[in-house]
């Protein structure tokens, strides 16, 4: 038997935020001139999320990750704005198929919410979480 490689979700989500909405993302925020320079800014990352699904060959069918979204902007008017239209994007990848992955479902775990973002109180952060099954194409 062997195990099925699955796709890297945070590397399919940052590609869906650039090629949809054209936001800056990644797994890591810039820092200094350079997070300025690139608002609004979408932090993502994978906080979990497991395999799921046996097929007739004991094999593990599907990884259901959940995926945190935090969107940094100049205020709380862009940065709802800029929310709106990023559950709109994840929302859109079911049923796609893009970097390795197919997206079959996505769901929201937990919706928007303020995040407070001390170190630059120039700026408004809002997060949420999503879920995202997905199966290598």
């Amino acid at each position: 038997m062997t195990a099925l490689v699955f796709p890297d979700v945070e590397t399919m989500v940052i590609n869906q935020i650039l090629d949809v909405l054209g936001y800056q993302a990644a797994t890591k925020r810039p820092g200094g001139q350079d997070f300025t320079d690139a608002l609004p800014f979408v932090w993502v990352a994978r906080i979990g999320g497991a395999r799921t699904g046996e097929s007739f060959g004991g094999r593990r069918q599907f990884d259901d990750a959940r995926i945190s979204l935090d969107v940094f902007a100049p205020s709380r008017v862009e940065a709802t704005d800029a929310m709106a239209l990023l559950r709109a994007a994840i929302e859109d990848m079911q049923g796609t198929t893009r970097d390795d992955g197919t997206v079959l479902r996505t769901w929201e775990e937990i919706g928007p919410t303020i995040r407070p973002e001390e170190p630059n109180t120039e700026v408004t952060r809002i997060g949420y979480t999503a879920g995202l099954r997905v199966q290598p194409a």
